[in-house]
């Protein structure tokens, strides 16, 4: 979860640079950050608490640094946990991702040796380990040091050292993301493309169970296992820098929310063959299982509807967390569907490992072009919805509805439709940022700002747009936002109405309308407050979202209304809408 920055090449201001990196990084985590750098062969370093505000002045030009923005694990928020931390002999630095489990054992070991600590993590305990094997064996190799500690390190870890005595970088990725990027002459380690591609677009990643060796000169790999050679892989990424830039926006989920219709133009165009392959992988299974967590569990939930409306087929949806429990009882060819932004969230990463235990095919449909998920599944889906910087995903869900609707329509002969559907909500999304409607969402904001709870009530393929909506208003506003499917109101959470609490109803044209209305009139009569999201305006609504769509294009046109709600709560409240407290984009830890 956390971020990772590390840069070997000329000397310059390497601070600043790697700086600069972790801010494309804090996304991953914002409770502390720090850098080091080698000063005449010595670590020098810089740490704070709390969010990446201004680069630091104190740190000398360098060839050699490495940075990290943290999420908390192992100790608590402290000036002392930021990494990176060092060893007694302050020739080595480190940083990490992930969880040392057996850290408490290794550490009781090395203060028995003599070894002093300055922090509570997990982390510090791998670079004194890194040093008793430096100096145990002092013509090694750093990036042979850590292999070495790293087959003594339980857990899903991704680490970096540098060493200033030898001008080395080095890293090991078990679990964990990591990316090397090469620009001639100097090269870049970190958590993500993102951060890389103001430098450079030819990449290496890191896979499980390899070590780098990192100088601005060169990049050696080798397996973590045995130490043999390994030849890196190189590959040309297809993200465009001015893709992860804010340009005329003041945050991230702001632009990425307006990203969406121009996205979905684009599947429409250009997302045809994808979508047919994802359906002859559909085709070819006899039941289909849905997996993914957060947001793309809500994906995975919405396009079971899909499928069994547009596609006549059956398919469930588990947790990516839950799958387990059922894929011992799994058998081709039955099919596993993974959706991830990342392609790096662990516990869709346990799923699909524990599908293909059970010898079962795995479909990803994933944003990150090299992510282990796409390198893990027998068929990818690249969603090219670009960059996502801001913590909540937006335009990732879209891409994978979008995508599977094809995949649908695909399946029972109704593709036009789809792709009728798909442009007719692009046109909408258009619509409502032109024509003055979302300033009733900006007033409805300030009306309910000091609510303490929410209540999004959706029927068929709009209750998992009800838990999309009430996920994105909690995540970013702190406000206590529950969805329900319509049918559930009465079996107990009408008990939680109270008067002026609002509720929002969806309430779309078609034969689920007079129960949706029915619903919002129940709701009215214990006080609530009635927010109706559909094309028209009915009594009972006391405020209107107005959403000019109908079928198979609402659930998507319906997203910038609700995904605007949470923001301007979030302005509203004073709260960061790109970093929300206790979050980060990718959950690499169990």
């Amino acid at each position: 979860m956390c971020g990772i920055f590390g840069y070997a090449g000329p000397s310059c201001p390497a601070a600043n640079l790697v700086f600069a990196g972790l801010k494309e990084l804090e996304y991953r985590g914002y409770d502390s950050w720090g850098i080091a750098v080698d000063t005449n062969n010595h670590v020098a370093t810089v740490k704070d608490i709390g969010k990446l505000r201004a680069a630091p002045t104190t740190l000398a030009d360098s060839g050699l640094a490495i940075g990290h923005t943290r999420w908390a694990t192992t100790g608590a928020v402290t000036h002392d946990n930021a990494h990176p931390h060092t060893d007694c002999t302050g020739r080595i630095a480190l940083v990490h991702n992930g969880v040392v489990e057996n850290y408490v054992e290794l550490k009781a070991g090395l203060l028995q040796r003599g070894h002093h600590f300055a922090s509570e993590t997990d982390s510090e305990v791998i670079a004194h380990l890194l040093e008793e094997e430096l100096g145990a064996h002092p013509a090694i190799t750093l990036a042979e040091a850590l292999r070495r500690v790293s087959l003594r390190l339980d857990g899903m870890n991704a680490v970096v050292a540098m060493d200033v005595a030898r001008d080395e970088l080095a890293a090991v990725k078990n679990g964990s993301p990591l990316v090397i990027g090469l620009n001639g002459g100097a090269n870049y380690l970190a958590s993500d493309i993102a951060a890389l591609l103001q430098h450079t677009r030819r990449i290496i990643w890191v896979r499980d169970g390899q070590v780098a060796s990192v100088s601005k000169d060169r990049v050696i790999l080798v397996d973590a296992a045995t130490g043999a050679a390994i030849t890196p892989q190189v590959e040309e990424v297809a993200w465009d820098p001015q893709q992860a830039a804010l340009g005329p926006y003041q945050h991230y989920l702001e632009k990425e929310i307006w990203e969406q219709p121009g996205l979905l133009r684009q599947i429409v165009a250009e997302g045809g063959a994808q979508a047919d392959q994802l359906a002859g992988f559909l085709r070819a299974a006899s039941d289909l299982y849905l997996t993914a967590c957060g947001t793309a569990y809500h994906a995975a939930l919405m396009s079971t509807y899909i499928l069994a409306d547009v596609g006549d087929r059956m398919a469930h949806s588990v947790y990516a967390h839950e799958l387990a429990a059922f894929a011992p009882f799994m058998h081709a060819p039955q099919a596993v569907v993974a959706l991830s932004q990342s392609g790096e969230t662990i516990d869709v990463l346990d799923a699909v490992r524990a599908a293909h235990r059970s010898a079962v095919p795995v479909a990803a449909l994933v944003n990150v072009s090299g992510s282990t998920l796409s390198r893990e599944a027998d068929y990818t889906l690249l969603l090219g919805a670009g960059p996502e910087k801001c913590v909540l995903s937006t335009k990732a869900f879209t891409a994978k509805v979008a995508y599977l609707m094809l995949a649908a329509g695909a399946l029972g002969g109704r593709t036009a439709e789809m792709r009728a559907a798909l442009s007719a909500a692009a046109a909408e999304m258009d619509a409502q940022r032109a024509d003055g409607r979302l300033d009733t969402v900006r007033a409805l904001a300030a009306r309910i700002v000091d609510r303490a709870h929410l209540f999004v009530v959706g029927r068929g393929y709009c209750y998992p747009l009800a838990l999309e909506a009430a996920l994105k208003i909690k995540e970013v506003s702190y406000m206590h936002a529950e969805g329900f499917a319509a049918g559930e109101l009465k079996h107990g959470v009408i008990a939680l109405v109270e008067p002026g609490t609002p509720c929002l109803i969806f309430a779309p044209d078609g034969p689920d309308l007079a129960q949706a209305l029915t619903t919002a009139g129940e709701l009215k009569a214990r006080g609530a407050l009635i927010i109706g999201v559909g094309p028209q305006a009915h009594a009972v609504f006391d405020v209107h979202l107005r959403v000019q769509a109908t079928g198979h294009a609402f659930p998507l046109a319906a997203l910038p209304p609700v995904q605007l709600l949470a923001y301007h709560l979030a302005l509203l409240r004073g709260h960061d809408p790109d970093k929300p407290r206790n979050l980060a984009k990718s959950v690499t830890v169990r």
